[in-house]
């Protein structure tokens, strides 16, 4: 232990511009909801990984002391599997089918996820008292001066970068909030030569949500569990969902009452809060009538017509109920016709008065002027 130690701090002369570990973040691997364990609801579970520069690049040891304390805490405590492992690579896999939940065991590793992954060539040392804590959830944490370590072999290929640049140290289940200050030796392009270290790394969790159909999207973000999305009842506004614009949010409506609620129908339902066109109201549905109602939907036989209502009149209308003023009358229209008739308004034949012959200057007076006007033309040819 004590060579790995001097090991560590003699790297820690080496630029860090020579360490090729860009980051240890974590991976959202499972949410748990209802549908699951009782235990595991309203948790996640996170693999971590130490992300590196160069394929072969190589970890070596995840380590912490009094100088450079190891600490991985959750707000909540983490969840631990009776029939789990403090390693990734000792889980039989085998176990899973029959207990699923110990998919989602917490645990520590270098590279391999369970036993079937492992190349048999990792260890640990001086890490008892941190793994009794953690495996009763409570915090990982490795601060004496001896020191501990997680550590494998040069050449284990679990501990190399690989084509995806990163290596599983890793898996965490938890509810809370993680705290986290990591300590990474690892073997530049896998020489031991080449080795550096990176002290007191926190873990990265996702942040910013990664779905485009969500309401809090975030063109930058690696954390699918904190997506909102618009609910049945709401949409990303909070503004109630009204597809069939009746005014009502669709949500509200299973406990709606449908019916007519038109105070004057015929079938006018007190108790409906939801109108469904369902209301008959009677009326006169012909729009020629005197009293036609737009609103009717069924004709009752109320209509009432216009009309001339006048037995003397031409046009005499005997369904009109009201009188339009356009009867027509037929008589005479000269007022110097015997018969002039004052209402007629269609011209008629009039009778005049017989003519007075001999009333020659047409004073209405047959007199001695008369017969002046007769004697002087007497014996004057008539042209």
């Amino acid at each position: 232990m004590r060579v790995l130690l001097l090991a560590c701090f003699m790297s820690l002369l080496m630029p860090f511009a020579h360490g090729q570990i860009t980051q240890i973040y974590a991976e959202l691997y499972a949410q748990h909801d209802e549908s699951g364990d009782a235990e595991l609801v309203g948790m996640s579970t996170y693999r971590i990984y130490v992300a590196m520069t160069n394929e072969d690049d190589e970890l070596s040891a995840i380590f912490g002391d009094s100088e450079s304390p190891l600490s991985i805490s959750s707000s909540t405590g983490f969840y631990n599997h009776s029939l789990g492992s403090d390693l990734g690579w000792e889980i039989n896999p085998a176990l899973l089918s029959f207990f699923p939940e110990v998919s989602f065991d917490s645990w520590l590793t270098v590279g391999a996820a369970n036993s079937g992954e492992s190349a048999n060539m990792g260890n640990t040392i001086g890490m008892e008292e941190a793994f009794e804590s953690f495996n009763s959830g409570g915090a990982f944490v490795v601060d004496n001066p001896i020191g501990g370590s997680i550590f494998t072999l040069a050449g284990d290929p679990n501990a190399a970068a690989g084509d995806d640049l990163r290596v599983l140290i890793g898996q965490l289940t938890t509810a809370g909030v993680v705290e986290s200050s990591l300590n990474i030796q690892m073997f530049i392009t896998g020489l031991q030569s080449q080795n550096a270290v990176v002290q007191d790394v926190a873990i990265v969790f996702p942040s910013g949500c990664n779905d485009e159909e969500a309401c809090n999207y975030t063109a930058n973000g690696t954390d699918a569990s904190s997506c909102v999305y618009p609910t049945e009842c709401q949409d990303c506004s909070g503004n109630c969902i009204d597809e069939n614009a009746n005014g009502t949010c669709d949500c509200d409506e299973q406990n709606d009452v449908l019916g007519c609620t038109d105070l004057t129908a015929d079938n006018y339902n007190a108790a409906a809060t939801v109108d469904d066109g369902s209301c008959m109201i009677g009326g006169c549905t012909y729009v020629t009538a005197h009293n036609y109602e737009s609103n009717a939907t069924y004709d009752n036989g109320s209509c009432t017509f216009t009309g001339c209502t006048s037995l003397s009149a031409l046009n005499y209308d005997s369904s009109a109920a009201a009188d339009d003023g356009n009867c027509l009358f037929l008589g005479c229209m000269d007022p110097l016709g015997f018969d002039f008739d004052p209402i007629a308004n269609v011209p008629g034949s009039c009778e005049y008065p017989a003519p007075c012959v001999a009333d020659i200057d047409g004073d209405g007076a047959v007199d001695v002027f008369d017969l002046l006007i007769f004697f002087e033309s007497y014996g004057q040819p008539c042209q």
